[in-house]
């Protein structure tokens, strides 16, 4: 933001809002004795009040009358700018308006000289609103450490995949499984800690969750009939792909991970988009971010399943990925989890997944 030049001008009520009437910034004007001269009305509704009600008035009443303490760097800022004339001020604070909205206002001022442009004969106070900006850049900053906390979290798990493929597997697919879902902890425990994202911001949204509740079940049940034909086909046509000793339907595939499926959906699902699509989104820039955030995190989750082989790992990493472009649609973690449990149990007890 360009700061604005001294100006060279009479300081005349008639002048002033002729010019600065249609400025999108507030511009606040004081004489030498902190007296408000001038407010536009850009910058009264950024303080949430009426400009005409300032005028005239001295800014040292004006803070000893607001209530909120947060606004104690704001005032103080102002009248620095009044009884330090040796020096410009510029910066930002925050300024709590008297609905409790929170601001977080960019401020610079400069000297207004008399007619003979030699003394100085007030202060001209530029400030806007820079609270999106700044958010979104807060933002920015904590999804880029987010994300290199969760591509470190991946490395390691690589490594033990490694490790444990050295050691000729002392452990079952299962553990391993599980070893994922508590790296999903670990990362949900550090962004709630270090970052200042909200549960929305992490893919836990409810707006229309109705209607997409209703949607993703539908989905659900389109997957669930593909995957029974699928292998219907299959049997008719590649015979012994299938164990033939064991049921269409095998209810007896119901074991421990099974029964966690649920709450290990629910983890992969904000590993997925509330951490890696999200962050990376907010990262990226362009037209295609959403398309590189989707095959990104997807390729990203079908590697976390390494333990389980080539095949199983495309099949999650399509898998995710189809749910990423419906993601991008609903922006909600909740649906998802419909069809990604319905189709993840039915690999399971279809034999799809041994």
């Amino acid at each position: 933001m360009s700061k604005p030049k001294d100006l060279n001008i009479p300081m005349k009520e008639h002048l002033i809002p002729r010019i600065l009437r249609d400025v999108t910034d507030g511009v606040m004007v004081l004489d030498m004795q902190g007296t408000i001269k001038f407010l536009n009305p850009s910058g009264g509704k950024i303080l949430g009040t009426e400009a005409d009600s300032l005028t005239g008035k001295k800014y040292a009443i004006l803070m000893n009358d607001d209530s909120k303490k947060e606004n104690d760097h704001f005032h103080q800022f102002l009248l620095d700018a009044v009884y330090d004339k040796e020096h410009v001020h510029e910066g930002n604070v925050i300024y709590v308006r008297p609905d409790g909205r929170s601001l977080e206002l960019h401020i610079n001022t400069s000297f207004l000289y008399d007619d003979s442009g030699n003394l100085r004969d007030g202060i001209v106070i530029q400030f806007s609103d820079v609270t999106e900006l700044v958010t979104l850049q807060r933002k920015q900053k904590e999804a880029s450490i987010v994300f290199a906390a969760t591509i470190a979290c991946v490395c390691i798990w690589v490594f033990l995949y490694v490790l444990w493929e050295l050691c000729n597997r002392p452990i079952s697919n299962h553990w391993m499984t599980q070893l994922v879902q508590l790296n999903g902890v670990v990362i949900f425990l550090f962004v709630l800690k270090n970052t200042s994202f909200t549960l929305r911001d992490m893919g836990f949204g409810t707006k229309n969750l109705k209607k997409i509740i209703i949607t993703d079940s539908c989905i659900a049940v389109i997957g669930f009939v593909l995957l029974v034909g699928a292998k219907l086909l299959v049997m008719q046509f590649v015979p012994g792909f299938f164990d033939e000793s064991k049921p269409f339907w095998n209810w007896k595939a119901m074991g421990t991970s099974e029964w966690l499926y649920p709450l290990t959906v629910l983890l992969q699902e904000f590993l997925t988009r509330g951490v890696m699509h999200e962050n990376l989104r907010r990262i990226f820039t362009g037209k295609h971010r959403e398309s590189l955030a989707i095959i990104i995190s997807s390729l990203i989750f079908g590697v976390l399943h390494i333990h389980m082989g080539i095949v199983y790992m495309a099949g999650a990493a399509i898998l995710l990925g189809g749910l990423g472009m419906l993601y991008r649609k609903q922006n909600t973690i909740w649906g998802l989890c419909i069809p990604h449990y319905v189709l993840g149990i039915s690999l399971v007890f279809l034999g799809w997944v041994q």
